[in-house]
């Protein structure tokens, strides 16, 4: 996975691909895709960090562990925060005047590559996070920022492929029609709405899987914990109302993670459809 995600960060800047990306905008968008989202979610599946840091020495293992939780650091890894760097990184550089920048200059394009891939890569490091609350992110909030990003997505993408005005000609470094401008621009606005979206659709069943698996280990210690003491046992519940106090907390937010995952599906369903009302 992790190789495979440099090699998404490869494709984007050096093959081919960087150089047809100066003339299409739609292939531009391509790039984006790969340094926002494809490459970043591969790197952080593969929880490269951890391995790093077990080869570590100890002092260097607690510096880092102090580190993390320091308030900044926290601030920076928390859900709301994550996302909104991830959607900002898409955002800020499809400002035509900055996109034209990034087109011209190439320490410019190299500043908006290396934002998308950092901040897809502490996005996904904080999705797919092996670490339960406190110390990790709530899973409910994971779930509900992808839908953000989702929406974020359908907003810029259906407004791009939707309008009848060309708004990065003049940025690009080979002159075409209008007519094609328009097209290509189209096509992109289709990158950022559709694909886009469908690999945050995967990233939302890895989370939803991750969250099933943290269960599961949070179960099977419990139970190991109960064969080697006695007081242990206390930890499941022996009557139908113990079980029900035990279960509340998680089935309160779990119903709230459904009804606010239900509530975004509703948004994205009604944007794209204003948007298209809007455009037609």
């Amino acid at each position: 996975m992790f190789f495979a995600g440099l090699t998404c960060i490869f494709v984007a800047t050096n093959a081919s691909l960087a150089s047809l990306g100066h003339s299409l905008f739609s292939v531009h968008q391509v790039e984006h895709l790969l340094l926002r989202l494809a490459g970043p979610l591969l790197i952080a599946v593969s929880q490269p960090w951890r391995i790093l840091q077990a080869g570590l020495e100890s002092r260097w293992r607690r510096y880092l562990g102090a580190l993390a939780n320091a308030w900044f650091v926290r601030f920076m890894a928390h859900p709301a925060t994550a996302t909104a760097l991830l959607i900002a990184s898409l955002f800020v550089w499809q400002i035509p005047v900055l996109y034209g920048l990034a087109q011209r200059i190439a320490a410019v394009e190299l500043l908006a590559h290396l934002a998308m891939v950092l901040a897809g890569i502490w996005y996904f490091g904080m999705l797919f996070d092996w670490r339960d609350p406190p110390a990790g992110a709530r899973r409910g909030a994971r779930l509900i920022s992808g839908f953000v990003v989702i929406v974020s997505n359908i907003f810029l993408g259906s407004l791009t492929t939707l309008k009848e005005v060309a708004l990065y000609a003049s940025y690009q470094t080979t002159g075409t029609g209008l007519s094609a401008t328009l097209s290509d621009e189209t096509i992109g606005g289709y990158v950022i709405w559709v694909p886009s979206s469908m690999v945050m659709i995967a990233a939302i069943i890895l989370v939803m899987n991750g969250w099933n698996a943290a269960e599961v280990r949070r179960w099977d210690a419990r139970y190991e914990l109960t064969r080697a003491s006695n007081s242990a046992a206390l930890e499941f519940p022996e009557t139908a109302e113990e079980l029900r106090l035990k279960v509340a907390k998680p089935n309160r937010d779990m119903g709230r993670t459904l009804a606010l995952g239900a509530l975004v599906m509703f948004l994205i369903v009604m944007i794209t459809v204003v948007t298209i009302v809007y455009a037609l």
